[in-house]
């Protein structure tokens, strides 16, 4: 087959997508460019501030009479301290722009470091008195190496132009002001600690901005980049992250390495995610991708919520009405119900895993959320992505069977129990046992009887809805609902007054209007 002919278009669009991942590959996260462009803004209006100082004490010190050597220092002051203006207010008028901010903290740096060389080589040089101590300009080198690392190109000859203001910092002095030419012993003395300086900074430079790079590359999952922490647990970390070539939003959740670290636990985890991709309730979270970061990390790429979990509502609001807590209850098992179906069992069921959003135009939306814990039965084999003799779940919310490591009895029943758990939360705003330690709430759990909300809350409570409540809370698992549809049905019936959309819309418009 003939290869067809690259068309202009083709081609420009082509050249288009390969220098923007030549210039991905060769630059800093935003965020820390970010803050080295704020960090070129202050040490300009630090050297301002230095400067304006000087000037008046040197003002306060020197002779009544007016001579040509204070004027030339009022000029050079007056020169420095807009200079470090200037750059202050591009760090801020140009915020959104940081790596133009860095460039122009390098020709900031030439520019004040010739304004330290003229000041420095103001006083003559003598025989008698070879040089008077080092040129500050050597120290702000090595500090803008610091404070604004930059890429090899442009750092080292930024860095070599202002080492060389200190020499001609003295020849300014010599040719305008008449100043004796001093020996060339001084010159090279004077000159010597500013390129060392250069050199040095130069290379602290390149090793910060190519850590820069590598932490820029590991945020880089497929075709997703990550912008910013938004969460973290005892697996791993969730991140806000773009996608490359979608205008959408995701949440990556990295697996921490000891959970993949080898074929056997990449192979459950690739299984696990397929099945869980699998779902397709609209209120358990949709997973996009999923994959190994270059370091070796696990990620799963998953819609990004915007609302608030469970824990997050009742800690700020208090006990829910019942209208609401059977909304909530509903959404959670329909997502229970299908994983169930599927062979999935959750088992970390809590408030923090469950979220309330605005989809669409659709307020108080359910979504079930990390799956990270999920054991499935009847997928070629029983897998699970924990580690090995470990107890897993959130012992204020875990079932007895599941608190004692009972791997035999663990299915959706578990579920069930931790969804009691997590109703009597939202109904009372406390956690159904309460204990100094998580062995202490373990043992609760697996042998002490449950106290009814009713009995731990002023508000008042459906009978019917508590009644739910302490089935699900039954320590046997042959005592609770067998599975989510019986227990949903049971919900349905319910006869309270519903949570209607206008009361949601009402709500979130009042407390959370950036939201709603």
């Amino acid at each position: 087959m003939p290869i067809a002919q690259e068309t202009p278009e083709v081609r420009e669009r082509r050249i288009g997508f390969e220098q923007a991942g030549a210039k991905k590959k060769h630059s800093m996260p935003s965020d820390l460019a970010g803050m080295a462009a704020k960090r070129v803004g202050l040490a300009g209006l630090t050297f301002s501030t230095c400067y304006f100082i000087f000037e008046i004490v040197y003002q306060a010190t020197r002779a009544a009479a007016v001579d040509h050597l204070a004027l030339f220092f009022l000029l050079n002051s007056i020169s420095g301290i807009l200079s470090g203006l200037a750059i202050y207010w591009a760090s801020r008028r140009w915020k959104a722009e940081p790596e133009f901010v860095v460039k122009l903290g390098l020709v900031f740096e030439v520019v004040s470091s010739f304004q330290i060389g003229v000041a420095e080589g103001a006083l003559p040089f003598t025989d008698n008195l070879l040089i008077h101590g080092h040129s500050a300009i050597a120290m702000w080198i090595i500090s803008f190496a610091l404070l604004a690392p930059a890429p090899f190109r442009l750092a080292l000859p930024a860095a070599l132009i202002a080492a060389a203001m200190a020499p001609f910092g003295i020849l300014v002095n010599v040719l305008l002001r008449g100043n004796p030419i001093p020996p060339f012993a001084v010159w090279a003395i004077w000159s010597a600690a500013p390129l060392l300086m250069a050199f040095i900074g130069t290379w602290v430079a390149q090793w910060i901005y190519k850590m820069g790079e590598e932490l820029e590359a590991a945020r880089e999952m497929g075709s997703y980049v990550l912008v910013e922490p938004v969460g973290h647990g005892g697996m791993g970390e969730v991140w806000k992250a773009k996608h490359r070539f979608l205008a959408r939003d995701a949440a990556v959740k990295l697996i921490g390495k000891k959970f993949s670290s080898t074929p056997l636990q990449q192979k459950r985890f690739e299984r696990e995610a397929r099945v869980i991709a699998r779902l397709e309730s609209p209120h358990t979270v949709s997973i996009f991708d999923f994959g190994t970061t270059p370091n070796g990390e696990l990620y799963f790429a998953m819609e990004l919520i915007r609302g608030l979990n469970l824990d997050q509502l009742v800690k700020r609001f208090g006990p829910q009405p019942v209208g609401r807590v059977k909304n909530i209850w509903v959404g959670v098992l329909k997502s229970l119900d299908e994983a169930h179906r599927a062979g999935l069992t959750h088992r970390d069921v809590k408030p923090s895993n469950i979220l309330l959003a605005r989809l669409g135009l659709e307020h108080d939306f359910v979504k079930v959320v990390d799956f990270g814990l999920v054991k499935a039965r009847g997928i070629e084999e029983q897998t699970q992505l924990t580690m090995e003799q470990t107890t897993v779940g959130t012992p204020a919310y875990m079932a007895p069977e599941l608190a004692g490591g009972d791997e035999e009895k663990i299915d959706g029943r578990a579920d069930l129990y931790a969804l009691g758990c997590v109703t009597y939360f939202l109904l009372t705003g406390k956690t159904v046992f309460e204990g100094p330690s998580a062995m202490a709430l373990i043992l609760k759990h697996i042998q002490e009887p449950v106290v009814k909300p009713s009995e731990r809350c002023e508000l008042p409570i459906n009978e019917d809805l508590e009644k739910l409540v302490m089935w699900c809370l039954e320590k046997d698992p042959a005592s609770r609902p067998q599975n989510a549809g019986e227990l949903l049905e049971k919900i349905e019936a319910l006869e309270i007054e519903e949570w209607c959309s206008k009361e949601k819309a009402r709500w979130w418009q009042t407390h959370l209007p950036s939201l709603a």
